[in-house]
């Protein structure tokens, strides 16, 4: 195959195999959020007397997000348009890696560091919302608790 040839299958390559990935991921966060809306709903319609919905509008919005980060079409951006900082940045993360053994394993630790940080800030914060819907649940029930 000569140079020219590979110069253009190469990025083309590159943006079926990003698509195929992104495929898989959406698919991925489909099946979990499937059952997920669901459920919320479920909830809501139980709760739905007494409290406003907002289970199902909670998950609607973190599929938003994640549709957002995985950014399913981007290859159809102009190849000069500047990089957004979703899934395709991790995965030319992952690509460099990869691609340079040289620098590959210093890089692998920065990614397995910068994954780590990022998945102890969702604890965190799914930590923090937990507490913060526990402590307005009993706040709730202390205050008809009172009246009663």
């Amino acid at each position: 195959m000569n140079t020219e040839v590979k110069r253009k299958a190469g990025p083309l390559i590159r943006a079926v195999a990003m698509l195929q990935v992104k495929l898989l991921l959406g698919a991925a966060r489909d099946l979990a959020l499937s059952p997920l809306t669901l459920v919320a709903a479920l909830i809501d319609l139980v709760r739905v007397k007494n409290h406003e919905p907002h289970f199902f509008r909670d998950v609607m919005r973190v599929g938003e997000r994640t549709e957002e980060w995985i950014d399913m079409w981007s290859a159809a951006r102009h190849p000069d348009a500047p990089p957004r900082e979703n899934v395709d940045a991790l995965l030319s993360r992952v690509e460099e890696v990869v691609r340079d053994p040289q620098t590959g394993a210093r890089r692998a630790r920065v990614l397995k560091r910068w994954a780590e940080r990022q998945m102890a800030r969702a604890r965190q914060r799914a930590a923090e919302e937990v507490s913060a819907r526990m402590k307005a649940i009993s706040d709730r029930k202390a205050g008809r608790d009172d009246r009663d």
